[in-house]
């Protein structure tokens, strides 16, 4: 998953970018604000699966204690055995999702609210395109807008 992190977080630093300059703000300081933010998020999402698993793991230690529990050898392996079905395997996957989908929220709202200065819905529906200024002429073709699409288009043709 660590691959998958960074891509993601490499994606975010440029859809930061390419939100920041639609807006005529400072794009390259926005990314590394979204890039660090997104990393930012993702540790506050471990976090909370921390707090949240250790809490979890005090209740069923508490029930088990109040039911005659005692500790041995072979009590956690037994213990485990015991307790793993499919929640097991559901909270596995929560757990391992949580993280992104805590950070890629977090990162939308420091977008919406800061980037583009309106409200988290319509944050959503706003388009942005990433523009590189790939050649100055006095003469620009009705398809050269200087988007990326225009560029790879123009190296396909020559």
């Amino acid at each position: 998953m660590g691959i998958i992190f960074g891509i993601i977080n490499i994606m975010v630093a440029v859809w930061f970018f390419s939100s920041a300059a639609s807006v005529k703000k400072q794009a390259v300081m926005w990314a590394i604000i979204g890039g660090l933010s997104f990393i930012v998020f993702k540790f506050l999402g471990y976090s909370m699966i921390g707090m949240f698993q250790g809490t979890l793991d005090q209740s069923i230690i508490n029930d088990l204690v109040d039911q005659g529990y005692t500790q041995s050898e072979r009590s956690t392996f037994e213990l485990s055995k015991e307790t793993f079905d499919d929640q097991s395997t559901a909270a596995g996957i929560f757990y391992e999702f949580f993280p992104l989908i805590l950070a890629l929220l977090g990162v939308s709202f420091i977008r919406a609210k800061y980037i583009l200065g309106m409200d988290y819905i319509a944050s959503l529906k706003h388009k942005t395109s990433l523009k590189f200024v790939t050649k100055k002429s006095k003469e620009l073709s009705p398809d050269d807008t200087g988007t990326l699409s225009s560029w790879w288009k123009k190296i396909r043709k020559s």
